[in-house]
């Protein structure tokens, strides 16, 4: 697995990363997800992506649990955590509507709540997780930059942030955010289009990209867009050694030049193997577009 420096921030991520937004839907034991961890290891996906809302609330527990069966696995990984998101549950019975909040306090006390869950001292990234409309960037920043300061984060990113919402928290930044996590997928070209991607390049930023299989929906067969790109991988398999639809998919986002970083999210061990793959894939140009044309129905104008 290709390794990639995160701009400024000095730090080194697996080329593809292993998220854990569905990693409790199979209710999995510590000792399962354990091996899944090991198992990314051995892959050489040493980068894990987390949030502090993921399972309402219960994903970083879960991880820190199998983290703490196998002293020495985490410092064999990057761990990377989000915050800013609040949603009534049973987790939170007092909240009554769902909110953003990235006031530099309320993320200060979202990561050192994560930080004790997952049983470590520091992550390498730490991201706020949405746009928060009602709060100053400047007031964001001075979270951030707090938690920098202690090093209780190695560096701060965003998430689902706009290019401008981005160059106005990073003009408050004590250090360069690292990084902007985005939707970006064969049936979601936004961050194309839309100045981020173009950001990302010029900041010499990587950004990573969130539901890079379209949330299953490349595979749906009641799905045009699925159809056509099922037609379109099986005509160029052979080119690339019989590599898959889903495999495709994944070296489609990778050859962005921002240079995405994917973010897997199977909770199944063959399909992260096989995810994993896809690293080796490089498109040519003319395949890059003919999945783009696939996925859009129409040709490249």
């Amino acid at each position: 697995m290709k390794r990639l420096k995160l701009a400024a921030s000095g730090l080194e991520f697996s080329r593809m990363i292993y998220g854990t937004w569905r990693l409790l839907d199979t209710k999995p034991t510590a000792q399962e997800i354990n091996r899944r961890l090991h198992a990314c290891v051995d892959l050489g996906i040493t980068t894990i992506d987390t949030a502090e809302i993921y399972g309402l609330y219960e994903v970083e527990q879960a991880l820190g649990a199998a983290l703490a069966l196998s002293p020495g696995l985490r410092d064999k990984l990057e761990i990377v955590t989000k915050a800013g998101i609040y949603v009534p549950c049973a987790y939170h019975p007092e909240r009554q509507t769902a909110h953003y909040n990235a006031t530099g306090a309320r993320l200060v006390k979202s990561l050192e709540k994560s930080l004790r869950l997952l049983g470590t001292d520091r992550v390498e990234l730490f991201l706020v997780h949405r746009p928060d409309w009602l709060t100053r960037a400047d007031d964001t920043a001075a979270g951030l930059n707090q938690l920098l300061r202690t090093g209780k984060i190695h560096a701060a990113g965003v998430s689902n942030y706009s290019a401008s919402q981005f160059d106005l928290l990073n003009a408050h930044m004590e250090k360069p955010l690292a990084t902007n996590q985005l939707e970006f997928h064969l049936l979601h070209h936004d961050p194309i289009h839309d100045g981020t991607f173009h950001q990302c390049e010029k900041q010499g930023v990587l950004p990573m990209a969130w539901s890079p299989l379209a949330g299953g929906r490349l595979f749906d067969s009641k799905n045009d867009a699925a159809q056509r790109l099922a037609v379109t991988a099986q005509s160029l398999a052979a080119r690339y050694g019989g590599a898959t639809l889903e495999q495709l998919a994944y070296a489609w986002v990778m050859a962005h030049p921002s240079r995405p970083l994917p973010v897997i999210g199977t909770n199944k061990l063959e399909r992260i193997l096989s995810a994993a793959q896809a690293d080796k894939i490089t498109l040519e140009h003319e395949d890059w577009y003919a999945l783009w044309e696939a996925a859009q129905g129409r040709r490249v104008p």
